[in-house]
């Protein structure tokens, strides 16, 4: 293959990827008029790293954190499909008279409650009304209330980006996702960069010397229009894995990152993802803005067993990280979202269907805690959207607005 081929083949490179669309501002990420909410029209510059860790398949959040004493909760949830209250979440949260307990596999989140480092944000979603994953998934991806109309091709945190001062000019890496794929948050930019696992560097294939002679190779070919992108690709990946520590008498063996907080991450999703944001916050990269998804909430059957181990995993992932950027003194605003809750009555197949409405947690440094946030819309027939789903009462973008302002 001629090396001109080599190039325009390679632009599919999976760790940076580039969209052409121009930087818009983020003056779409306005709150929806359905609320009788007053928020701020400008959105602060982010004074801390940024991490978005997205639920993708629409968690049922009622079995997360749950109404367990409402009666139209009990009516609707058979007795399989609730949990005792024990040990640590004995003592509910309140909100609007109603009590809520955390999932029994939630502990980690119960503590951080308790130490004020997050809030939970109930009945948040979008007017829109659809139930469609790819929908509400895009929507929130775009920062906007519906795909109607749609200001530019960017996602929210591109957007942002571009409003931070030319901030994005001056940083190596500033923005992550912690995945094999990239997130639409991302969508318009080709400061990203897309890696599910950091333990062990940046392990480009054929290794150094292959990355060597891409380089090589885009200097000699400096007209193919592959061949800026490939270049800058390359040093990215170059100087970043610079960045992490090596071997001694090693130059090219990363050290496998360890947390410095007391808890392991959990080797699964989020988790992983989540500790390869935290290794390029150590290294110093300039990291600003980070989404790592965790798949598989889309639970239609079977769905006890699976709440129990996402849960678990979310759970545990979010406590380790926590105490690994307290260890390194290091701010930081994380924010869950999914695209849309579930029903609130079972269906017959041991799971539950799209819903609406569903909870948010804000976590970090700056969290002003101790109480939960956001209005409860209430279980009752006549207060359901549509009769069957978790009314939404704050919008997404309102919770993001405000996460953005304790960064």
């Amino acid at each position: 293959m001629r090396r001109r081929e080599f190039l325009t083949n390679s632009l599919g490179l999976p760790l940076v990827a580039t969209f052409a669309s121009s930087l818009a501002g983020i003056s779409d990420i306005a709150f929806s008029q359905t609320n009788a909410l007053t928020v701020p029209t400008h959105l602060p510059n982010s004074r801390a790293p940024f991490i978005l860790v997205f639920l993708r398949g629409g968690a049922d959040t009622l079995s997360f954190l749950s109404p367990l004493e409402d009666p139209d909760f009990i009516a609707a949830r058979p007795p399989e499909y609730r949990f005792t209250p024990s040990g640590f979440n004995e003592k509910p949260l309140m909100i609007d008279g109603t009590a809520l307990y955390w999932h029994a596999k939630a502990q980690p989140l119960a503590q951080l409650y308790l130490q004020g480092r997050l809030v939970p944000w109930v009945g948040v979603g979008f007017a829109d009304e659809t139930r469609s994953h790819f929908e509400a998934q895009e929507i929130m991806d775009r920062g906007v209330g519906s795909l109607a109309k749609l200001p530019d091709s960017n996602g929210w945190m591109v957007r942002q980006l571009a409003r931070m001062n030319q901030q994005a000019g001056k940083s190596i890496l500033p923005l992550f996702a912690g995945n094999n794929n990239l997130p639409g948050v991302m969508y318009g930019s080709n400061l990203v960069m897309a890696a599910r696992d950091l333990s062990n560097g940046l392990n480009y294939p054929g290794g150094p010397a292959a990355l060597r002679a891409l380089q090589s190779l885009c200097s000699l070919e400096a007209s193919h229009p592959a061949s800026a992108l490939m270049k800058e690709t390359a040093d990215t990946i170059n100087v970043v894995n610079q960045a992490f520590p090596k071997e001694a008498g090693n130059p090219n063996k990363v050290v496998p990152y360890v947390s410095s907080g007391a808890s392991s991450y959990p080797n699964s999703d989020p988790g992983v993802g989540l500790k390869s944001v935290a290794r390029l916050l150590q290294a110093n990269v300039g990291l600003q803005y980070a989404c790592v998804d965790h798949l598989g909430w889309d639970t239609h059957e079977y769905q006890n067993g699976k709440i129990d181990n996402l849960a678990r995993d979310l759970s545990n992932a979010l406590g380790a990280f926590d105490e690994d950027m307290q260890a390194q003194q290091q701010r930081y605003t994380l924010v869950v979202m999914t695209e849309f809750g579930r029903r609130l009555r079972t269906n017959r197949s041991g799971g539950t269907d799209h819903g609406h409405a569903s909870l948010s947690l804000v976590m970090g440094s700056n969290v002003v805690g101790g109480k939960v946030y956001g209005r409860w819309p209430g279980l009752a027939s006549n207060q359901l959207d549509r009769g069957v789903d978790l009314a939404v009462t704050t919008d997404y973008r309102y919770v993001l607005k405000q996460a953005l302002e304790w960064s």
